[in-house]
């Protein structure tokens, strides 16, 4: 693995290079487009599954296949009890597909809830910030998939997963035009902004700080690293970001 100097955002490189990450559809963004239902079941069918749960407790096992799974009479995982880690053999039950957990980037959690991975820990003032952001480009879809298709931001051969991978990092690569980067991320932000409008909550407050990291042109993950370069201790970054005003 890489040294984390290397990357603003290391949640991602964490995940691929855990247990997670073993199978590469369980993890990062999705490549494709679903046409109909038949499409993404047919994907979900191709995850990973590495735990169920029996009698209250959580069972790992080796990540496997989600049909091999299936096909399997009894499987060998283990459990942890008392400091102590302990042997459970169990047969697979079709209930168990609601531990089927990927980590995507935008996911459907067995909860019921919407979960958008995607972003870098927030300062405590600034938590609402990664919410309101979604919930308002959530009412601008069609206006953002647009805004995408003509900004050109697929050139040098680069899919979503690739321009992720290059924009996560410190030092990005020369062929990047930032400026126009910081510019389509301004649009970005203001359709959030309209959207957030639109439902008149006075949510648009929250995008605030958004608008202060784009136009000082930074982040949170940059400006960590940037005070520890500049001999800050860790604990009073911490208390930096655990300030509420």
């Amino acid at each position: 693995m890489e040294e984390n100097e290397d990357y603003l955002c290391f949640r991602d490189i964490l995940w691929e290079f855990s247990t997670h990450g073993v199978n590469p559809k369980n993890i990062g963004m999705y490549n494709q487009e679903f046409e109909d239902i038949d499409e993404l079941l047919s994907y979900l069918e191709s995850l990973n599954i590495y735990c169920v749960m029996r009698d209250g407790l959580y069972i790992n096992f080796p990540s496997m296949g989600l049909k091999e799974f299936f096909s399997k009479d009894k499987i060998t995982g283990e459990y942890y009890c008392k400091g102590e880690y302990k042997k459970r053999e169990f047969e697979p039950s079709l209930d168990d597909i609601q531990y089927l957990r990927a980590f995507k980037f935008i996911n459907l959690t067995f909860r019921g809830t919407i979960e958008y991975r995607s972003v870098c820990t927030q300062p405590i003032k600034d938590s609402m910030s990664v919410a309101a952001f979604h919930v308002g480009l959530k009412h601008k879809t069609d206006e953002l998939n647009e805004l995408f298709l003509k900004s050109g931001i697929y050139k040098n051969d680069c899919d979503a997963n690739e321009l992720r991978k290059l924009l996560i990092r410190r030092e990005i690569p020369d062929f990047v035009d930032m400026e126009k980067i910081y510019g389509l991320a301004l649009k970005v932000l203001d359709l959030a902004k309209e959207g957030l409008l639109e439902r008149d909550l006075g949510e648009e407050v929250f995008l605030d700080s958004l608008y202060d990291n784009l136009n000082n042109r930074t982040n949170p993950g940059k400006r960590l690293l940037d005070s520890l370069d500049g001999g800050k201790s860790l604990e009073e970054i911490i208390k930096e970001y655990g300030e509420v005003e």
